[in-house]
């Protein structure tokens, strides 16, 4: 029996085993009407996504819309409207940071968003498409093959990775912010202070091997465990992964213990997590962790 067979539309549900074929099992899955299969994964694409719908679109030729792939590829404020000319089936996520091509299959998703980052990144313009009538010569295969795009793609992620790692890393869109929105501080209300983000973190308080907190770009102490009797943090010794809003931090823990409970509690409950850890974000998305049991920054994780 299909692994989709509740599905009610007819393009998509043929087009799974194809998805199988080329990705894998589906990372996640729902077998009911308007289902849909989600591959997360690695290297050009960030995900593809096979929706139970028909989206019908009638151009460049009639044909119908139902499976998503995505990029995480900023795009400038300046260039955001000619990439959305470039054809209906083409969005960005501005805080995702994601564009995302709805076609058919997976060559003219290929077309899609090769256009869209060649337009994104300057190297075409939206008049240059248009006139060229590229679109549908790319769908088509005529002008380049899937395996040529894919590598010329590649490359405009990794160069638009290392040229917009800020950007990349803003929450909010700047094609409709400037900034990030700051709650002000209502009348009356206790301010807590905490220090600028030109102090350094951990400075002046000792770990177990009596260095400072802030060596090593302060990542010197734990940020979980308790306290030795002579009242210092104990010092760091194993590096992993804090999981916590879908983003990943590196995180330095004196034991993988300490990891395990940080990152269970960010899964089971985040906001209690970050009331108890998290003191402030910086401009360039790290995250400043205290010590709930002093209530002292310790430790800058990087934002992976």
């Amino acid at each position: 029996m299909s692994p989709v067979n509740k599905w009610y539309h007819e393009g998509p549900k043929s087009y799974y085993p194809k998805c199988v074929e080329m990705f894998g099992e589906p990372s996640a899955k729902s077998n009911k009407k308007h289902g849909f299969a989600l591959w997360k994964t690695r290297g050009l694409f960030n995900e593809h996504i096979l929706r139970d719908e028909d989206v019908i679109h009638c151009v460049p030729r009639p044909h119908h819309d139902y499976f998503y792939s995505s990029i995480q590829f900023f795009i400038p404020k300046d260039k955001v409207m000619d990439v959305m000319r470039i054809t209906g089936s083409i969005n960005y996520d501005g805080l995702k940071k994601m564009i995302t091509a709805r076609c058919g299959g997976i060559g003219a998703n290929y077309a899609t968003l090769y256009l869209g980052m060649m337009v994104a990144c300057g190297k075409l313009t939206i008049g240059e498409v248009k006139k060229g009538d590229l679109y549908p010569k790319l769908i088509s295969g005529d002008e380049m093959s899937y395996d040529e795009m894919k590598k010329k793609m590649y490359k405009m992620k990794m160069a638009n990775k290392k040229k917009y790692e800020k950007e990349l890393k803003q929450h909010f869109a700047p094609y409709a912010f400037t900034k990030c929105y700051k709650p002000k501080q209502s009348a009356g209300a206790t301010r807590k202070k905490r220090p600028s983000d030109k102090s350094v973190v951990g400075k002046g308080l000792k770990n177990t091997r009596n260095e400072d907190c802030s060596i090593r770009k302060s990542t010197g102490c734990c940020p979980h465990n308790k306290l030795d009797e002579k009242h210092r943090y104990r010092a760091t010794n194993e590096k992993s992964v804090l999981k916590l809003r879908n983003k990943r931090y590196e995180l330095y823990t004196c034991c993988l213990m300490c990891s395990q409970a940080m990152n269970a509690q960010a899964k089971s409950d985040p906001n209690k997590f970050e009331k108890m850890y998290v003191t402030r974000y910086l401009d360039n998305g790290n995250m400043v962790a205290q010590n709930p049991h002093t209530n002292k920054e310790v430790q800058i994780l990087t934002l992976l």
